[in-house]
Parts: C-alpha cells; structure tokens; sequence
C-alpha cells in the first residue's frame, strides 16, 4: 500500500474538488455525532447546516441498513454497513454524496425511483410522501421508503447517482444530493 498511496496525492484530490469532509468505513452513531459537530461548526448558515446533516444522516442510515459490506459493531452488537460519505462544494453547491456496495438485484429499483421522485414538483413530492406514509413498508425495507423523497424535499434539488459493477451480486452505488449556498438567504 506505501508504494501505491501517495498522501499528498490523496491532499490535492481533495483540495482540487473541495471536499470538506469524508469517512470511509463502518456508519456509526458516533461518527454521525462528529459529523454534525463539524458541520455546526464550520457553517454560519444554521439551516444550511441542519440540512446538510440532515442529508448525512439519511445517507448514513441507507448505508447502515442495505449496504452488503459488513463490519461488526462492538457498541451495536450487530453486524452494520460501511460505506463511503463525503461533502464537497461548488461555487453554487454543497454536495453530499454516499456510497456503498449493494445486492445488483436491488439497484434497479432504487434508481427508478429515484428518477420518479426526481420528476416530481413541490406538490407531487408532498402528495407521494404522503403515500408513501401510508403504505405498508416495502419488503427487505427498514422504513416507510420515505428517506429519498426526504432528501429531495430537504435540498431542492434533485438526487444523482451512478452505478458501479463490481460482481454480479453485488454493485456500487453512489448517491449524491445537493443545496444551493443561497438557502434560506435574503
């Protein structure tokens, strides 16, 4: 690994495409404690940062619950996701973007709802919400379904993700919302 990693590369990567924050490995409580900790701290704009963790915290629980690469947890009990989150800018934008490894068979349908949720305006977002709400959860599912329209809603914009192949059970998926600087501005 030395010979391959160059720290400096590693530096410039991140200066060069301002990421701010980023976190390989197992998705903890504690790491989502730190996580806004440095977003309150490094943000003047407070609802700008409260959406940003917000948006962290949905991304955190998708890798948490459905990514295939599994860490134990010594404080859960349990056997968690890992993944990748990261938080980077734009003149315009913050970005925050997940990523982790998932079963193939359950990429497709995450990434057509992502482009249904994305096609939908104010209105069509609340009223699928809503829906969503009220429907029974969707199998293997640890919730109502609601985290992508929430990350919609919460940011104004739409999501983005690319797929990566990595096997034929599994595949890489990276998520990525962003929020306009301007929020919540005069």
């Amino acid at each position: 690994m030395e010979e391959k990693f160059s720290n400096y590369k590693f530096y410039s990567d991140f200066r060069e495409n301002r990421i701010s924050l980023a976190f390989q490995g197992m998705i903890s409580q504690d790491l989502l404690s730190l996580i806004g900790l440095s977003l309150r701290r490094r943000n003047d704009n407070e609802m700008i940062a409260k959406r940003l963790f917000g948006l962290v915290i949905e991304l955190a629980q998708n890798i948490y619950h459905y990514s295939t690469e599994k860490s134990y947890s010594e404080k859960d009990k349990k056997e968690v996701g890992v993944g990748i989150i990261a938080i980077g800018e734009t003149n315009e934008h913050y970005i925050v973007c997940s990523g982790n490894r998932m079963d193939s068979r359950k990429i497709k349908p995450i990434t057509e709802r992502c482009d249904y949720i994305n096609q939908l305006d104010d209105d069509g977002l609340k009223l699928y919400y809503k829906e969503q709400r009220r429907n029974p959860s969707v199998e293997d599912s640890k919730g109502a379904g609601l985290g992508l329209i929430d990350m919609v809603r919460k940011s104004g914009n739409p999501l983005t993700y690319v797929i990566n192949d990595s096997d034929k059970q599994n595949a890489f998926l990276t998520l990525c919302v962003r929020i306009n600087k301007t929020l919540g501005t005069i």
